[in-house]
């Protein structure tokens, strides 16, 4: 048995759990079950409903310090000798209190501090920059480490999508399961200001996410536009990535799973974590960065449009980013982590 530590909800959105559910289903075609620990009923919830065991903790996900104790008394009544965190409330006193009764590997895509751990996992397109082994080692660790797009934990549905056939030209909009800042919203007012009502315009497919609190203001100002698509959480991507000729994304694991299914696509980004990939995808000539809404809101959904427009009247430009997408990765990475699980 694999434990594995983390949580989903309003303000940190479904990232964190629905990578660790990718490791998990791994870990089954293995012959191995995962259990999770998580701090809320809403998050016990999301765990039963994939088909996991749970333990909820009844603690707060963003004070784990506070936790430490209730979750190392679990650990030892199952006799836990292997934990994957993803969270990123860890603290160096929690993660080392850990270890002190379990092999720990921790999911690591902000690089706050030098995490005490047994392995670190880190997918994103930018983590060979930043050092880690050197780092680690100065500081007397003999950490293990998982680094690059080789190890994304993408749920193998996504790869070798066969393409949906449709008539209109679809943009994909997806902007997290929260959208505190209503990213789509802007975005659809500045999809109108420039198209106006012309019907020739590109066909938009948004998915209002899970804890989006902005639906009904949405569904008010954009549900009878015949070209606007507002579509409820989706159980995953695939159908929506198949059909889709464009995509613009808030960062996070939708890049990857837009990546394996080679839609050309768009960045902006919500959160600091999401900088140094959106801007390395750019450097790379990957996938183009249009900013951060929480500096320039309307420029950045300008500078968006611009770039899907782009893309739309050049099909090679188009074509040659779907390429150039596809090589990101190959959706054996949550294998690979669920190897790298039942070994270190």
């Amino acid at each position: 048995m694999i434990y594995i530590r983390t949580d989903c909800n309003d303000n940190i959105g479904l990232g964190h759990m629905m990578r660790c559910f990718a490791i998990a289903k791994a870990l089954r075609r293995m012959g191995e079950e995962a259990t999770f620990f998580v701090a809320d009923e809403e998050s016990a919830s999301l765990a039963a409903g994939a088909g996991y065991g749970y333990v909820c903790l009844h603690t707060d996900y963003d004070h784990l310090d506070q936790e430490a104790d209730r979750l190392l008394q679990h650990m030892r009544e199952r006799n836990v000798e292997r934990l994957l965190v993803d969270s990123y409330f860890v603290t160096g006193s929690y993660l080392k209190k850990i270890r002190d009764v379990a092999r720990l590997a921790y999911i690591d895509d902000v690089n706050r501090f030098i995490y005490p751990c047994d392995l670190l996992i880190d997918y994103n397109i930018y983590s060979p920059l930043l050092r880690y082994e050197e780092r680690y080692k100065e500081a007397g660790l003999s950490t293990r480490f998982a680094l690059g797009t080789s190890y994304m934990p993408l749920d193998p549905i996504y790869m070798d999508l066969e393409r949906i056939p449709h008539e209109d030209f679809r943009i994909l909009v997806t902007t997290g399961a929260t959208d505190a800042k209503n990213v789509l919203g802007s975005f659809l007012a500045a999809y109108e200001k420039r198209y106006g009502k012309d019907l020739s315009a590109p066909s938009i497919y948004a998915v209002i996410g899970r804890f989006n609190h902005h639906k009904e203001e949405l569904v008010s100002a954009y549900g009878k536009d015949s070209r606007i698509h507002l579509l409820p959480p989706q159980p995953d991507l695939t159908e929506l990535i198949a059909s889709c000729d464009l995509a613009l994304t808030a960062g996070g694991t939708t890049v990857y799973e837009l990546c394996a299914g080679g839609v050309p696509s768009v960045l902006v980004t919500i959160a600091d974590n999401q900088m140094m990939a959106a801007k390395e995808f750019d450097r790379q000539g990957i996938i183009p960065y249009a900013g951060d809404i929480r500096t320039d809101m309307e420029g950045s959904m300008e500078k968006a449009l611009n770039h899907l427009e782009e893309y739309r009247k050049n099909p090679a430009l188009a074509s040659a980013a779907s390429e150039k997408m596809r090589t990101v990765v190959d959706g054996h990475g949550a294998e690979r982590i669920a190897k790298l699980l039942l070994t270190f």
